[in-house]
């Protein structure tokens, strides 16, 4: 899990803590409080009706120190109807929380203080910031525009530790913006407080005379795991925070500081390199500059030149066997902020920003460069006139040469531009999505890629009878083109598969564009304990979105429905409950059918704060079938499979917080198997010092693994082969964090890998849609089996981060991996794979990075 995002699990609906990453649906539990007045003898003056907040002028600003002794705070008009979000719905606070709010002409002032019987009960745990504890907490939401759908959110806790993020479509969440701004924190004997200072160059406003700001207060007691709020924040009124914010008047004559941010950096590096027979380190050296430049009050250009994520943490490692490409999480912080602006709800995957800078994808040998260098990026984000959300990104990379010569990867360009209007107060909403991709491609590529790609898509919701309910609808379209050998390859890939003896569409070896379509539409219950959601989506079996997006899903016809059911008060033996039946049926265009499944979940957090879920899935009920295993094959008639998973988790306010998951499962009529499960624990040694740890291991067996295709393509002489696989792995993943102050910490990752296979009862397809489960196959290979595997892998990191000033920050940074898969195929043994992985040449690379952030 990413920790690096974890302020937003805390907020995070039902779960209870403080780690994490979590869309914004889950945040609109979270908003929390601040409540009642300071026992400072100051003028308490009583906050107006309606959910409004007045921010007093000042002339003199207050000292940034977490008292509220200053003259600012004196005439401010304070805030105290709180209420609670979790786990009572609109429940009574624990405790009282007030607000003031001053500004300047530069500077919005926020200050809060959480009143609390017992101060020596407060949770103040030191980490990274945006790394989350299970620590008190205040927070704000500012939406400075107004438009009850955008905004940001500022956190701290008690010992300082500051979070924030960037929210979009009302309920989603942006964890990778790091805003600049401060706060300082105080413990006393009436509780704690946190006084806030954001300058308004990190707030997107129109240029207008007098403003009003959507804002928001929260409040986390850790102990109790209680969160309150102001305005008062109900979590079944629908999946939304910023629309339920309050209003923020009085703003008059503010303006945004400089429009340019400078964030320059340097890097030095010594790597590990074959080269040959033998293995180099060189030193290396970049620099390279990141800028954010205000073009109005609400547009901005985000530009990176030559960027360096040597700080990122290493993607997990994986065994992919089936036919489509693994998805992996985006930490690039460049293409992670803003990313929401890019987000099609309805239609995920058509942007996929780990495009940008793939790994070469004509590598063929270890000493090939494994990702494609960026030259460049450009990001425009922002609010035109009259309510349209706009984003553009623009990104080059350079053409690679692998070590024989000869290019792996062209020269690219990516485009996606993403433009949404909304309507009625944010309640409606139609936009449009567009992505383009062109390849300078040369006589090594011309043949494998395409050359260029456009797609298009009109997306929209309405929502109504007071935003319960919601329509949604989506329809687009995508044209690839390229030289005949590679819209061939493009036809018989995976996600196509147009050579398959009984497809819905022919192969052409003679064309040299594809062009397909893709309609969807849905209708959902968003709001209240019950909730459903309806979602039909049509894609025609040409449409091609995996040049700039990842979508292995075409030829596709498919329903699918949820119904779900939570709780909004607690009950006699339990703090909080959700639980959802869905179900999927799917069909190709010519009305195969290619899949169904049926899931029912049910999970509660008890009074204890332990938590428990049961999940059941039914796997191709009826008659199905699979039109991908036999890798451009057959369709292969399925069987049904099963498959039941438990989990716990412990009380998160504990310093051991053990996590269990356990599932079984079975298929092909029981000739199909698996079990798996982990075992792990995060430990809190102190309040400066956090682990993790985890093991997971699974063993299975598969009776219809794909093996190969043999024979002469698209003749009836093409064996479509199979084995049963049985495979066994383990891993382990270690996280700690040491934090010396906020500003200064260590952080250090490592994961081991290993998985083994062997194969038997190697056969081919001979009935493949026969009712009869042996009618379906035939032996094949005369007594011979296929080779097994031995995977091993090692990923490891270690990052200094010392935040020096606001904004600057300095990594010093190792890496390591490891991989071995030549020796013992087919079998495992713990021990001895876990030898021959530490025995394999480690792959080093000690990185030193400066940033140095300026304002001018």
């Amino acid at each position: 899990m990413n920790r690096g995002a974890a302020f937003i699990r805390r907020l995070a609906l039902g779960a209870g803590r403080l780690c994490g990453l979590a869309p914004l649906l889950v945040i609109a539990s979270a908003v929390h409080a601040q409540g009642p007045t300071p026992a400072t003898g100051l003028l308490v003056r009583s906050t107006p009706a309606g959910n409004i907040a007045r921010a007093l002028r000042i002339e003199r600003p207050p000292v940034l120190d977490g008292r509220d002794d200053d003259d600012a705070w004196r005439d401010a008009l304070v805030l105290e109807e709180f209420r609670q979000v979790e786990p009572a719905e609109a429940g009574e606070p624990a405790f009282p929380t007030t607000v003031r709010v001053v500004y300047d002409e530069r500077f919005l002032y926020v200050f809060v203080r959480a009143h609390d019987p017992h101060p020596d009960s407060i949770a103040a745990r030191l980490s990274r910031r945006d790394v989350g504890t299970n620590s008190d907490q205040i927070g704000l939401v500012i939406d400075a525009y107004r438009d009850r759908r955008t905004g940001v959110l500022l956190a701290v806790n008690p010992a300082g530790v500051r979070f924030d993020a960037a929210a979009f479509q009302d309920n989603q969440t942006d964890a990778a913006w790091d805003g600049v701004w401060d706060v300082e924190t105080r413990v006393d004997a009436g509780g704690w407080s946190a006084e806030f200072r954001v300058p308004f160059s990190q707030l997107r406003f129109n240029d207008q005379p007098e403003h009003t700001f959507g804002f928001g207060v929260w409040r986390d007691v850790a102990r109790r795991n209680q969160r309150d709020a102001w305005p008062p924040t109900y979590r079944s009124s629908r999946q939304a925070l910023i629309s339920q914010m309050g209003t923020l008047e009085g703003l008059v004559g503010i303006r945004r500081s400089s429009r340019l941010e400078l964030l320059p950096f340097v890097t030095t590096s010594n790597l590990t390199e074959r080269r040959g027979a033998d293995w180099a380190h060189p030193q290396k050296a970049a620099m390279g500059l990141d800028l954010k430049y205000g073009i109005k009050e609400n547009l901005t250009l985000d530009a990176t030149v030559n960027p360096d994520f040597g700080q990122v943490e290493a993607d997990p490692a994986v065994l992919n066997l089936t036919a489509f490409e693994v998805r992996f999480e985006e930490r690039r912080p460049f293409f992670q902020e803003g990313a929401g602006m890019f987000r099609c709800q309805p239609c995920q995957g058509i942007f996929y920003p780990r495009r940008i800078g793939r790994t070469p994808q004509l590598r063929s040998r270890p000493g090939d460069p494994l990702f494609t260098t960026i030259l460049g990026a450009g990001k425009l984000t922002g609010r035109l006139a009259g309510g349209v959300n706009l984003g553009i990104i623009d990104a080059v990379t350079q053409r690679e040469v692998g070590v024989t010569g000869k290019t792996v990867e062209p020269q690219t360009n990516y485009f996606v531009g993403r433009a949404a209007k909304d309507l009625r107060g944010g309640s409606t909403s139609i936009g449009l999505v567009t992505t383009a991709v062109n390849r300078s491609l040369d006589d090594d590529t011309r043949d494998f890629l395409r050359r260029a790609s456009f797609m298009a898509v009109v997306e929209g919701f309405h929502r109504f009878a007071d935003d319960k309910y919601e329509l949604s609808a989506y329809t687009g379209r995508s044209v690839v083109w390229g030289s005949e050998k590679a819209i061939a390859l493009t036809q018989r890939s995976p996600v196509h598969l147009h050579q398959r003896p009984d497809g819905d569409v022919p192969f052409d070896s003679t064309r040299t564009s594809l062009a397909g379509g893709v309609l969807s539409f849905g209708a959902a219950k968003i709001s209240g304990a019950f909730r459903f959601n309806t979602f039909v989506r049509l894609a025609s079996t040409e449409i091609e979105l995996n040049d700039a997006g990842l979508v292995p899903l075409i030829n596709d016809r498919s329903i699918r429905t949820n119904v779900s059911l939570r709780s909004l008060q607690p009950g006699s033996w339990y703090r909080s409950g959700f639980g959802f039946i869905e179900s999927e049926m799917h069909w190709t265009s010519g009305g195969l059918p290619s899949g169904s499944a049926l899931r029912a979940h049910g999970g509660y957090t008890l009074r204890n704060n332990w938590g428990w879920a049961l999940t059941y899935a039914l796997g191709n009920p009826g008659t199905q079938y699979c039109v991908s295993c036999a890798r451009g094959g057959p369709a292969l008639r399925m069987e049904p499979s099963h498959t039941f998973q438990v989990n716990v988790s412990g009380d998160a306010r504990r310093p051991v917080i053990p996590q269990l998951e356990w599932a079984v499962g079975s298929g092909d009529g029981g000739r199909s198997w698996e079990r798996r499960g982990s075992l792990g624990s995060e430990l809190r040694v102190s309040t400066r010092l956090s682990a993790s740890v985890s093991a997971a291991a699974s063993r299975r067996t598969d009776n219809q693994q794909w093996i190969v295709n043999d024979g002469h393509f698209l003749s009836d002489t093409t064996h479509y082969t199979f084995a049963r696989l049985r495979q066994t792995t383990f891993s382990m993943t270690a996280r700690a964090s040491f934090t010396a102050t906020p500003e200064l910490t260590l952080q250090l990752y490592a994961q081991p890998f290993l998985s083994s296979g062997s194969y038997s009862h190697w056969r081919e397809l001979d009935d493949p849609r026969a009712e009869d489960y042996a009618s379906r196959f035939r032996p094949y290979g005369g007594g011979a089996t296929p080779n097994g595997f031995n995977v091993k892998q090692f990923n490891s990191n270690a990052v200094v981060r010392w935040e020096y000033r606001p904004g600057s920050t300095v990594f010093l940074v190792w890496q390591q991996g490891r991989s071995q898969d030549a020796l013992n195929r087919g079998t495992f043994d713990m021990g001895r794979d876990y030898r021959d992985l530490f025995r394999a040449h480690p792959i080093n690379t000690f990185l030193v990075k400066a940033t140095y952030f300026f304002n001018p």
